[in-house]
């Protein structure tokens, strides 16, 4: 599962860096523990050249409530082409970037569960495959949300859990973004990423508490 996860980059960053435009009204701070149904920034196939912000957890657009997203913050690699929440947006490219420059995991320890940060080793910024969708409320309120796609562990991440979030190698990223790529070909993407290109530390617990925001999170214990 992949529940929390940090991007402390500014929008400045993407711009200057990966030319990446965006909306003078987009509203975006660095977070350090971006949590369900939280604003965090994505960059969609349909609109490869922008970054935009989107709510953590995918509210489909059949669904009768916003609610649905705290149960749909991730979808599973292997039954993503096979349910019916996630099959039609696969397959019409209904595909995004989620960017992020680490996640945290827990992992249980007796009675308590320690919090890790895991990231690249190389990388500064990474990006997650993920699924969107827009609903709309009877009153006409547009949301906007997305989903992260997980995959079995790595040898790194299997110390701390069973799945981990699928992250995409920068040729991966071009593929997941073209919208000529047949929804099949995509599959062999969702693997887990080689272990030996990331690290894994532990963190303050404070990172289970979502009113907590800051830069300290990121620290190793």
């Amino acid at each position: 599962m992949c529940g929390r996860y940090s991007n402390k980059k500014t929008l400045e960053f993407y711009r200057q860096d990966y030319q990446l435009d965006f909306s003078e009204k987009l509203e975006w701070k660095p977070s350090y523990n971006i949590a369900p149904t939280q604003n965090a920034l994505v960059t969609t196939a349909d609109r490869p050249g922008t970054v935009e912000l989107m709510h953590f957890g995918l509210v489909p657009f059949w669904a009768k409530d916003k609610n649905i997203g705290y149960k749909m913050i991730n979808a599973r690699a292997e039954t993503v082409m096979d349910l019916k929440s996630y099959k039609p947006l696969f397959k019409q490219g209904k595909r995004c970037l989620v960017w992020a420059d680490s996640f945290f995991e827990w992992q249980k320890q007796g009675k308590e569960k320690q919090p890790f940060r895991i990231k690249l080793a190389e990388e500064e910024i990474f990006t997650f495959a993920g699924l969107w969708s827009r609903w709309q409320s009877p009153e006409g309120e547009e949301y906007f949300s997305f989903t992260i796609i997980t995959t079995e562990p790595n040898e790194l991440t299997a110390a701390v859990h069973d799945r981990m979030p699928v992250i995409l190698s920068p040729e991966g990223r071009s593929a997941w973004m073209d919208m000529d790529i047949k929804p099949d070909d995509l599959m062999p993407l969702l693997n887990p990423y080689p272990a030996d290109a990331m690290k894994m530390y532990p963190v303050s617990k404070d990172v289970g508490n979502v009113r907590n925001n800051h830069e300290g999170l990121l620290n190793p214990l």
